[in-house]
């Protein structure tokens, strides 16, 4: 068949994302005969314009939109995509007449909510590469998508009906590779983006809010080191890449597998410099100067919080005694590191930012703390079922709009005083730093001047460019 594969998001905050998972469901219908053609709306300048000429000039037989995204997940500006995406959608219906079909991890957060607002045929929920093969052999077939697991189908006046969960790819290592050559690296490069890369998939960690269970199952599946470093070989050939990010929900666990990846690039010494999202479970001195020994340029923790009460209260796996070693470990090897803080959760109060914040300046020094606040609540997680209990929530409320966790004792002047507290460190910025415009024209030189990560010289703003808090 011939398809039109759509990467919608067109997120540009901090920098424009490529569009990993549409890359490797590419990858995977090409490999199995079909003719693709994809259009990345993240490098078009005019999308709904780059849509309808991609409809014109091509005899499609089926288009397909990849949703990275349900929202922006931010409690001081919240942006749903939703809009977006449905002026994609009738531009599809005015002028194309075939199947279209739905999917993505933006899609997947909330598949009945996406189906009962789009008139799309159906939609893919969780891993595409092989359920979206069968959903093309279905329609090349002229047979029902009826009862197929993972794909949920349009009502006309009724519905949608949740679908059976479709079987988790076990064998990664099996799929074929991301179609990375079809996507315009150059445009991401130069805006600050990286080559997203996988080395697993699956998330064993529970933590309240975290969607990342639901999207791609408990337990890990690992991909072997030598194909995760043949995809970065394979990229930096074709598209002359530098910067890549690996984007598992965690990279250093298992620690294992992680030091095997290390180890694997390290022998490569592929012209590649990356980062990546770590937690401190596992995360010790021979993880850190494995990674830098690989490139690694910089790691982006995400503690969320750092007090003893509120890592039990959002179940985070680790505590202080772990995140203590991680940062030292991180310092120790040489390797920028920013945390990322989610303030607001369940009983949490200022005392405990500013224990979270005492706690921080007492361990290894970061080159960056993003602290913000507003926990964002999606379906079927502990969090919104803690969030009905405390009556923040009412339980039949559509969480396919953006809604948010924020703890009753931080429910006045919120922004204000979170902005206090950050002001007292050089390192920690609030929301209040980021609308500033000081802040967006030093993101933009950074990016021009290809600073990575962005944030490594954030002191340098705290220090010169915003007043501190005594």
């Amino acid at each position: 068949m011939k398809i039109l594969l759509v990467a919608t998001n067109r997120e540009r905050s901090p920098y424009p994302v490529a569009p990993l998972g549409a890359l490797f469901v590419a990858g995977a219908a090409r490999a199995a005969g079909h003719n693709v053609e994809f259009l990345d709306l993240g490098t078009a300048l005019l999308p709904a314009l780059a849509l309808r000429m991609t409809l014109a000039k091509g005899d499609f037989q089926a288009v397909a939109f990849g949703i990275r995204n349900l929202d922006n997940c931010w409690f001081f500006a919240p942006r749903s995509y939703f809009d977006d995406v449905r002026e994609l959608a009738d531009i599809v219906r005015q002028h194309f007449s075939g199947p279209l079909i739905l999917g993505g991890t933006g899609f997947s957060v909330s598949p009945l909510g996406w189906m009962r607002r789009l008139e799309a045929d159906c939609g893919v929920v969780g891993e595409g590469e092989q359920v979206f093969l069968e959903v093309l052999a279905r329609l090349e077939n002229g047979q029902p998508l009826d009862g197929l697991p993972g794909v949920v189908l349009h009502r006309k006046q009724a519905d949608p009906l949740a679908p059976a969960p479709a079987k988790a790819i076990d064998r990664l290592a099996e799929l074929p590779l991301p179609a990375h050559d079809l996507c315009r690296y150059s445009y991401y490069q130069r805006h600050g983006g990286f080559v997203g890369v996988q080395t697993k998939r699956g998330c064993p960690f529970k933590c309240s809010y975290c969607i990342y269970p639901k999207l791609e199952g408990r337990r890990y599946r690992l991909r072997p080191p030598e194909v995760v470093v043949q995809e970065i070989a394979a990229a930096v050939s074709s598209s002359k890449a530098r910067h890549f990010f690996f984007v598992d929900s965690v990279f250093n666990d298992p620690h294992a597998h992680a030091l095997a990846v290390c180890k694997e690039l390290a022998r490569r010494k592929l012209p590649a410099r990356w980062s990546a999202f770590c937690n401190p479970v596992g995360f010790d001195a021979e993880l850190a100067r494995a990674m830098a020994e690989a490139g690694c340029e910089g790691v982006e923790f995400g503690l969320d919080v750092a007090s003893d009460k509120m890592f039990a209260a959002l179940d985070k796996p680790f505590g202080q005694v772990e995140t203590r070693i991680a940062l030292q470990a991180a310092h120790d090897a040489g390797l920028p590191f920013a945390h990322f803080m989610l303030f607001g959760g369940p009983t949490e109060t200022w005392k405990d930012v500013e224990d979270t914040q005492k706690f921080l300046n007492d361990c290894a020094p970061a080159n960056a703390v993003f602290a913000t606040l507003g926990i964002r609540i999606f379906e079927n997680t502990p969090l919104a079922a803690q969030a009905v209990r405390d009556g923040q929530l009412s339980a039949d409320h559509d969480l396919f709009a953006p809604a948010y966790y924020l703890s009753s004792a931080m429910a006045e002047d919120t922004e204000m005083k979170l902005d206090r507290i950050a002001r007292r460190r050089e390192e920690w910025t609030s929301p209040v730093d980021w609308r500033r415009f000081v802040t967006r024209v030093g993101q933009k030189v950074t990016v021009m001047l290809n600073v990575r990560p962005q944030w490594k010289n954030l002191r340098s703003y705290g220090r010169h460019m915003r007043k501190q808090e005594p």
